[in-house]
């Protein structure tokens, strides 16, 4: 099994176009879009978190971006990182940051924590679930940490991967989802799905296959998708055991995906945004030039809007930030 050449961890080396109109919607009766936030040319946005009113944006050398009011203004706080902060999650009074080198900050109180993990392996992804406490963190040559103390302290959990891939290879994982029942599902390279059941510490191949998968979203209904290179899109009806493809007007990198429960799924990535408003039976390629230029990764739903609809938030090239307000 060959290796594939693209590396999402390196993505934001690719060359950026600057400049944008924000005049077309997403759908002409759906969605507006507007700028909230925008950066410079060598800035950029990884990790995206929304807590009710609350959203925190991370990015290149240690940027911190954080709305109060769902997404509509931004600060940019002190740094604590001179490296890329590649993830956040913030809910439950807890804050995570993870970056380069398995750096891994975490913040309760306005308390801010440095927490070692025993890894130097740089870390895509993190999530936290209400089931005891349960957090894992996921990153580069099949790196899976877990922690049980929301946090605080962590453990490896060890993959057999040979027996995975059938080859000596420690596949990159990007993206983490913990169900609020502790079921924990892993994407990454080879089309890898992995779930654990206990905690991480045994995992069960649930999908394999060639491009990478980098993004994951499974609502508490057992719904979700995945999304990757080659604009790979997988779609599951029981909470990740069991995938389907389904077949997208992309043929690009597809970096994240969200969905609602009125049958709308969102996707961005590199160069695009693709949506369906039926649960992935037909789709639609939007071409509004904020984003056919750079790319999206950072992909949250934010709280209502004043109409009482709801919003979805985009953060990525150039420390952009788009509002999608769904009308």
């Amino acid at each position: 099994m060959q290796r594939r050449l693209f590396r999402f961890s390196f993505f934001w080396m690719f060359p950026l176009v600057s400049g944008f109109a924000l005049a077309n919607p997403l759908s002409q009766e759906k969605t507006n879009v507007q700028s909230v936030h925008a950066g410079f040319k060598h800035e950029a946005i990884y990790g995206l978190c929304v807590d009710d009113s609350k959203a925190i944006a991370v990015g290149e050398a240690g940027l911190i971006l954080s709305s109060t009011d769902s997404g509509n203004t931004w600060i940019e706080l002190e740094r604590f990182s001179e490296v890329a902060l590649l993830d956040v999650e913030c809910g439950r009074g807890i804050e995570l940051y993870v970056g380069q080198s398995g750096e891994l900050y975490r913040r309760t109180d306005g308390s801010l924590q440095a927490v070692s993990t025993g890894s130097d392996a740089r870390l895509m992804s993190v999530a936290h679930s209400q089931a005891a406490g349960l957090t894992v963190a996921v990153g580069a040559f099949g790196t899976i940490l877990v922690s049980t103390d929301a946090g605080r302290s962590w453990t490896s959990s060890i993959v057999d991967w040979f027996a995975v891939l059938d080859d000596y290879v420690d596949p990159h994982l990007y993206d983490v989802d913990i169900s609020e029942l502790g079921v924990v599902t892993i994407v990454g390279e080879f089309s890898l799905i992995l779930q654990s059941v206990d905690q991480g510490q045994s995992w069960t191949t649930r999908q394999r296959g060639e491009p990478s998968l980098f993004g994951l979203n499974i609502n508490g209904s057992g719904v979700g998708y995945a999304v990757g290179q080659e604009g790979t899109l997988l779609s599951t009806s029981d909470a990740g055991t069991s995938w389907t493809p389904i077949q997208t007007p992309s043929t690009d990198i597809l970096l994240n995906v969200t969905s609602m429960d009125d049958g709308l799924i969102i996707a961005t990535g590199m160069r695009q945004l693709i949506f369906s408003v039926d649960g992935g039976d037909h789709w639609n390629l939007n071409k509004n030039p904020a984003f056919l230029q750079g790319w999206y990764q950072g992909l949250e739903v934010s709280s209502e809007s004043e109409i009482g609809a709801p919003m979805i938030l985009l953060a990525g090239h150039r420390a952009n930030i788009l509002k999608l307000e769904l009308q």
